[in-house]
């Protein structure tokens, strides 16, 4: 049987991460569950770590990689990048900027967090672990009742994921294995954290959310929630209405068409259960394109709160 997730549940955490493979609606997941937090009274952080402002878009919102803009009630949004995390990081232990600048605000700053491995990763994990639990640290309030992370796709999410542990099995002693296991005493902390997977009602995207689910339950060793279905065809003609329009020749290629997409949907979404039989499933209908992105996310997550309310 499948575990069964409870709103009241799954916002006591503080950190979401919400990820999937490229294409599948992760941002507007990730929008929608920022709409549900905040509406649930929380004070609501959504985190971009790609490098693009596709929440920002959405939102129609300006965004900042220096510190979390507040854009609505109870939401803020952040566009994190590795480096600016680095020169936070570095400001931090040098405390001079114009050091900083002389020595590290040119072209081989860059060179040099792509080249180095993980370090990316690492500094990106590393500021993600500051805004949830820097403030509680220092024994002051939480400035962010839940921080959401729009991850990347599936491989990049995982890399940022275990880069903790590979820090902490490489280097012995001293503040960068402190700093990696204070990343995953979070990470791993059923209570504080939990993924989001999203995936699409089609056999890859199925296959491809299988496997990572089952790596960021042994690898990265991480709590999985419910999992996201986006974009599942609706039913809207019953066996009897179906037949009728059949037999009056009202645009069969269409009305094929749509019937042959909610079978898809349909069979995705039972091999989907059969695969991942311990995982909630919740199914998110497809949108048609004609609305306000926001608009779109703001509809998706009443759909996701009715389905985590009212348990069967």
């Amino acid at each position: 049987m499948p575990q069964r997730w409870e709103l009241n549940s799954l916002l006591k955490r503080n950190l979401w991460i919400v990820t999937g493979k490229g294409g599948v609606g992760k941002t507007t997941m990730a929008a929608a569950l920022g709409l549900l937090a905040a509406r649930q009274g929380l004070k609501t952080l959504l985190v971009e770590t790609h490098g693009l402002s596709h929440l920002a878009e959405l939102f129609e919102v300006e965004t900042s990689s220096t510190a979390p803009q507040a854009f609505r009630n109870g939401m803020s949004l952040f566009q994190l990048n590795a480096e600016a995390a680095f020169q936070e990081y570095v400001l931090l232990q040098i405390k001079f900027e114009f050091l900083y600048n002389a020595v590290f605000n040119n072209k081989y700053v860059r060179h040099f967090i792509d080249a180095a491995p993980g370090l990316a990763e690492l500094l990106i994990i590393g500021k993600i672990w500051a805004l949830v639990e820097d403030a509680a640290k220092r024994g002051k309030k939480r400035p962010y009742d839940l921080v959401i992370v729009d991850a990347p796709s599936t491989g990049h999410s995982l890399s940022l994921l275990t880069v903790p542990q590979v820090v902490s099995d490489a280097v012995r002693v001293g503040p960068l294995k402190g700093k990696a296991e204070e990343i995953l005493t979070l990470l791993r902390n059923a209570e504080k954290t939990l993924t989001w997977l999203v995936t699409l009602p089609e056999e890859m995207p199925v296959n491809e959310a299988v496997e990572m689910e089952e790596k960021l339950r042994g690898d990265a060793k991480v709590a999985v929630g419910p999992v996201l279905l986006n974009c599942v065809w609706p039913e809207i003609f019953s066996k009897a209405s179906w037949e009728e329009l059949k037999k009056k020749q009202i645009d069969p290629p269409m009305l094929e068409l749509h019937q042959s997409r909610v079978e898809q949907s349909r069979y995705y979404a039972d091999r989907l259960r059969e695969r991942l039989p311990e995982r909630q499933i919740l199914e998110l209908p497809l949108v048609y394109q004609n609305k306000i992105p926001y608009r779109i996310a703001d509809e998706l997550s009443e759909v996701i709160h009715g389905q985590l309310v009212n348990i069967p």
